[in-house]
């Protein structure tokens, strides 16, 4: 039971106290506002229309939003780049989609990156894109080659060089 299902019983005289109808309308109308507030809340943290999240369920119930390879939350509009099977990534796409469907082992999120595209993809495959730093192209060069490389290293060459475009 929620806390402004509670406030709502309390009003109706459930509990320990009785209330005049005046007294158990101003509370069941606090209980109202404290559900509008609620939900206005989450629209704006989810967006609107990208989650519901039903008000009458505690929060052990909630469903959580899906989230990418590297542990964040993905939202609808993000840019991000999604794991190839035979390695690398396939260049950055928005998310377009997130489906969520009950399969054997439970609830499973799937999203699609294009709307012409109808495939579903893992979110564990998924990545927020960022643009590549220096370091970035120089770890993925030596990891090309098979070469370990230490990350003191990296950035002590990174700071030798730019990148194309760079303003220094």
């Amino acid at each position: 039971m929620s806390i402004t299902d509670e406030l709502r019983e309390e009003a109706r005289g459930f509990g320990r106290y009785v209330y005049t109808a005046p007294q158990a309308d101003c509370l069941t109308a606090i209980a109202n506002r404290i559900d509008a507030e609620h939900e206005a809340a989450c629209a704006e943290a989810y967006g609107n229309g990208v989650m519901s999240v039903p008000i009458a369920l505690d929060e052990s119930q909630w469903i959580k939003l899906p989230v990418s390879e590297d542990g964040d939350v993905l939202h609808i509009g993000e840019l991000v780049d999604e794991k190839l099977p035979f390695g690398g990534y396939a260049a950055p796409a928005p998310i377009d989609t997130m489906e969520l469907s009950r399969g054997a082992s439970g609830y499973v999120w799937m999203v699609k990156l294009d709307a012409e595209n109808r495939a579903l993809v893992s979110p564990k495959l998924l990545r927020h894109h960022h643009e590549p730093t220096v370091e970035d192209v120089l770890r993925e060069f030596a990891e090309g080659l098979g070469v370990p490389v230490a990350d003191s290293y990296l950035a002590a060459s990174a700071a030798k060089l730019r990148l194309a475009g760079d303003a220094e």
